[in-house]
């Protein structure tokens, strides 16, 4: 569900105590502090650039190296809206979609139970670059909810305002920081197929918990198509486990480019494929979104850090 906030907005949002702007990383953002931790949001991008849980180290990986903006970045957890890689669009369409690569702006930011802290933001269409977005979506809606608090859930949402449906695949494309990518367990895929966006295999069998052998992109479907789904990587080297929940999302995708893919990337360091993965709540492959007229979708997932349990 999308936090509660207002549907528009006119003027400047007021920020709380708590909520502050900040330069981080060279971007322009803004910070969300509590008793919980801290959490930064880029304004380019709509994207989540750092969660550090209170006593704990980063929960997201991005690069030391970046491209010149209006580039998207590398890391943290990118926006990719109205669709998912290039699926259903042609070669030619931007990767991911154009999101982020524009600037966002806060439309609401509120105070929620136990001491949290609530950030809304959408697209800044008036912005330079905005334009983008009308472009290829003119007629969607897209908002993003941050909500800090013992744990870090985001939602994203989209409204069609168009008469007409719209195929919708999107992603919170998240970088989860890793003490050694080749020790790290994913619990919640065992059993799932996949489709191997690699070498284009589909329909492959994951038996157990997925371990990296080697560069990776597959993109997991659920068979139970229940409300909410589970995920959990576990982290020997940090001695830390990731949890993810997922709501409106019946697939999943998993994401690490190898040693050849870094050093091919001129946005990330030739060895930094060992600190990260990505573990993608999203709606991509079969899980295309059919968005009706007036429809509207939420994508959600909820991020909790904890300590590796004791034996």
């Amino acid at each position: 569900m999308p936090l509660n906030s207002p549907d528009a907005v006119s003027g400047p949002v007021a920020l709380l105590p708590g909520v502050t702007n900040v330069d981080y990383a060279g971007y322009a953002c803004v910070e969300l502090r509590n008793a919980y931790g801290a959490a930064i949001v880029s304004l380019h991008g709509g994207q989540m650039l750092s969660w550090a849980p209170a006593g704990q180290r980063d929960v997201f990986w991005i690069s030391s190296l970046a491209k010149p903006l209006p580039a998207a970045i590398r890391g943290g957890v990118p926006v990719c809206w109205p669709w998912f890689g290039k699926q259903g669009m042609p070669q030619g369409a931007m990767q991911h979609g154009p999101v982020r690569n524009v600037t966002w702006k806060i439309v609401a930011c509120q105070a929620g139970d136990s001491g949290s802290l609530l950030l809304g933001l959408e697209p800044d269409r008036t912005a330079p670059g905005g334009d983008a977005v009308d472009v290829y979506a003119r007629h969607l809606e897209v908002r993003l909810d941050i909500e800090l608090g013992p744990e870090l859930r985001m939602a994203l949402s989209t409204h069609n305002r168009s008469p007409e449906p719209f195929a919708l695949t999107q992603a919170l494309h998240t970088y989860l920081a890793v003490g050694d990518v080749e020790q790290v367990q994913l619990l919640g895929v065992e059993g799932l197929q996949y489709d191997n966006r690699v070498n284009g295999a589909e329909g492959n069998l994951q038996l157990g918990a997925f371990k990296l052998q080697s560069l990776c992109d597959n993109t997991y479907a659920q068979t139970n198509l229940q409300t909410a789904h589970h995920y959990l990587l576990k982290d020997p080297v940090w001695q830390r486990q990731v949890g993810l929940t997922t709501i409106g999302s019946q697939s999943a995708v998993v994401w690490n480019p190898g040693a050849d893919g870094a050093a091919a990337m001129a946005d990330m360091p030739d060895a930094a494929w060992k600190d990260f993965l990505c573990v993608e709540a999203a709606n991509a492959g079969s899980d295309m979104v059919m968005l009706a007229p007036g429809a509207q979708h939420h994508l959600q997932q909820t991020l909790r850090c904890q300590a590796w349990p004791s034996t």
